[in-house]
């Protein structure tokens, strides 16, 4: 397997993110960081608990569940029986609004916990690209076909667990959660088509890490502290797969072969060695699937993407006069032009035209 050890071998492979998408994140809940906290129902949590141990769940289960306390503090409520991070330790977020393709994310720390509730004190958020979700086809509820067929569950290993493989060959959309050597922590969304966790031993799966914004915050944080979790969803199912150990980067030409769409593989894939998998009920994801969704009265994350951007000083007088103008167009318009450039991406990605439908995205 062949396996980059530094950032530097990471960016070799990945490239550098631009300057715009940088200078997307905000260190402060803002007017439209508040408008996602009071909309989103549900959100993937990433901690380190008292013991050390990574773990990434669902939280929510309601929209304004998460409520912003001050201008870098925000609190939740925490599922009863939820493991509980450890105090000072990073903490990471992936807020998902149904119905609509963008995600928020959300790093910082563990402040406070008391009463049932998480404090965490914020260090950056940002409004993430759709394409993730548009690979997914996240919100379409595709009934299970009695004929599929499902691949054979391991004979032995964490993910022989009964219900673990055949869910992750059907689940099309997960989070990873990891952490650097310095304690910060990132949640990443994950989506492709099912089966794209791709099940190798009792002890492994593998990732696919296709395009995306260049961040590359997950391959960072592998290069300094190898400990993951992942959360992995079905569209419609009221169950979640949970899965946590360590991880590496692998560029394997074989490897990545395997994962090629129309003869495009992935630059790099995360190969997760699992020590503890499970698959469990959960209420949470009603809220995604069967709670009301109307995206046209939900927050413009694109606009506030825009605001952010904006408001960041270090872009520029022409960064800052684009943006403004982003931020004030009509909604359709924008939405219009940002779907246009979503499908033109993963074509490029290997995803067939006719992949995606006009009722995948708003």
């Amino acid at each position: 397997m062949r396996t980059p050890t530094t950032v530097a071998d990471i960016d070799a492979i990945i490239g550098t993110p631009s300057r715009m998408v940088l200078l997307k994140a905000t260190g402060v809940l803002d007017e439209g960081c508040r408008a996602v906290l009071a909309a989103a129902p549900v959100a993937a949590l990433g901690i380190r608990d008292a013991t050390g141990a990574s773990r990434t769940m669902l939280v929510g289960g309601t929209a304004g569940f998460a409520h912003a306390e001050s201008r870098t503090r925000l609190s939740l409520g925490m599922p009863d029986g939820a493991p509980i991070p450890a105090l000072g330790t990073g903490v990471s977020m992936v807020f998902l609004l149904p119905g609509l393709g963008e995600t928020f994310r959300l790093n910082g720390t563990a402040a406070d916990v008391g009463d049932g509730r998480l404090a965490i004190d914020m260090t950056e958020a940002y409004v993430h690209c759709a394409r993730c979700v548009l690979r997914a086809k996240l919100w379409t509820v595709v009934p299970d076909s009695p004929a599929r067929s499902l691949p054979a569950a391991p004979a032995e290993g964490p993910l022989s667990t009964p219900g673990v493989c055949a869910f992750l060959a059907a689940s099309p959309f997960a989070v990873i959660s990891s952490r650097d050597g310095d304690e910060r922590a990132d949640t990443s969304p994950r989506g492709d088509g099912p089966g794209f966790l791709r099940v190798l031993d009792g002890a492994t799966i593998a990732v696919p890490d296709r395009r995306g914004n260049k961040r590359a915050d997950t391959l960072h944080n592998l290069m300094t502290c190898a400990d993951v979790s992942l959360a992995a969803l079905v569209p419609g199912r009221g169950e979640v797969a949970y899965l946590s150990g360590t991880a590496q980067v692998s560029t394997d030409p074989t490897l990545l072969a395997t994962m090629a769409l129309r003869d495009k593989p992935p630059h790099a894939a995360i190969v997760v060695h699992v020590q503890h998998a499970d698959l469990a009920p959960t209420t949470t994801t009603h809220a995604l699937w069967s709670g009301p969704r109307d995206p046209e009265r939900l927050p413009d994350l694109n606009a506030i993407a825009a605001e952010h951007l904006a408001s960041n000083t270090d872009g520029g007088r022409a960064t800052r006069l684009l943006s403004r103008g982003l931020a004030t167009a009509p909604k359709a318009l924008t939405r219009r032009a940002m779907d246009a450039a979503y499908r033109s991406a993963l074509r490029d990605e290997g995803y067939r035209p006719s992949a995606f439908r006009a009722d995948d995205h708003p």
